[in-house]
């Protein structure tokens, strides 16, 4: 953990300063037999994983907060349809136990606007002890469908190799939450435009159905390719995938109201949105599409309209503690 934790500092020094500043001072290794972190686990367990957990608050006491928001949680942020989720590392006096059904979880990580959260599985029924104890699950309220990150040590120290890699681009500051490449996500280059498509369960209230949560960007790689140095978004079409080999169109105009124009000034376009199952039962796998560009712009165009590929991508469907 402490090699993690140098690491984490390291990337955050050279890529997000104001992450570096929230970090909290440790809580130290002399003397803290009362520790609120073993005061909070009720020393009940010495496992691996619960020792990389008590480790890390050693070095880190989460991150500072001036005020009940912190725009730079350590965990990622998004914005989607003016909601604003940071999910931002908790100091050892606000982490909190809860209770979903018969699963019980040491929440250490939390956005109080969004109520996403993450937490570690301190206990569990038996049928899930050997997969699910100890485990950092991402869940959703009102249901029992979560994410499994695996154990503490493994999360934490992959997670801080994803910042290292750049799989999460970093925005004024602000990590996102929205990896650019693994399992959920993907990426199409056409006509000198690089398209990502990134994916993530959301923790949405809702207990009927799964909601997700996607991230389109557009990057401008090449003007000249594009024959032009600008281009802007007219419309999409979107084809969903269901666990049933069902299918259905989806698309309009622009994208979340907007028809954004990426040029040789401002090469960067991204939105997010979401997508859920549907209410008759559907669950929704899958998702791919067409954008349709304007070179020049729709008020002036300069050339003949063309389509960037949205490719094929997985969701990734949570499991579900019965």
């Amino acid at each position: 953990m402490r090699r993690a934790t140098l690491r984490l500092e390291s990337w955050a020094r050279a890529n997000c300063e104001p992450l570096l500043q929230s970090l909290a001072p440790g809580l130290g290794w002399m003397e803290r037999e009362t520790m609120p972190v073993r005061e909070l686990l009720g020393v009940t367990s010495d496992s691996s994983a619960m020792r990389d957990f008590i480790i890390l608050y050693h070095l880190h006491d989460g991150q500072r907060r001036r005020q009940r928001y912190l725009p730079h949680g350590l965990f990622g942020s998004y914005e989607c349809y003016g909601e604003f989720c940071s999910l931002s590392w908790l100091s050892s006096r606000m982490l909190q136990v809860i209770s979903m059904g018969k699963v019980r979880l040491l929440i250490f990580a939390w956005c109080h606007t969004s109520r996403n959260y993450l937490g570690i599985v301190i206990d569990c029924p038996a049928a899930h002890t050997n997969h699910l104890l100890h485990h950092v699950i991402q869940m959703q309220p009102q249901s029992y469908r979560f994410v499994d990150r695996g154990r503490f040590g493994d999360f934490f120290t992959g997670y801080v190799d994803e910042l290292a890699s750049g799989t999460h681009a970093v925005h004024e500051g602000i990590v996102s939450m929205f990896p650019n490449r693994g399992p959920h996500a993907n990426t199409s280059v056409s006509h000198g435009i690089r398209t990502t498509v990134s994916t993530m369960f959301c923790a949405d209230e809702t207990p009927r159905f799964r909601v997700y949560r996607y991230e389109i960007t557009f990057e401008l790689l090449n003007p000249t390719i594009l024959g032009c140095s600008s281009a802007q978004l007219k419309s999409r079409k979107f084809l969903l995938h269901y666990h049933n080999n069902e299918l259905s169109h989806t698309g309009g105009a622009g994208v979340v109201g907007q028809f954004p124009i990426i040029s040789s000034d401002q090469p960067f376009y991204r939105y997010c949105s979401r997508l859920q199952d549907e209410e008759t039962g559907m669950m929704v796998l899958a998702f791919e599409g067409l954008i349709t560009m304007v070179p020049g712009s729709l008020d002036s165009p300069q050339g003949p309209e063309f389509t960037l590929s949205i490719p094929y991508t997985e969701l990734p469907v949570p499991l579900e503690i019965v």
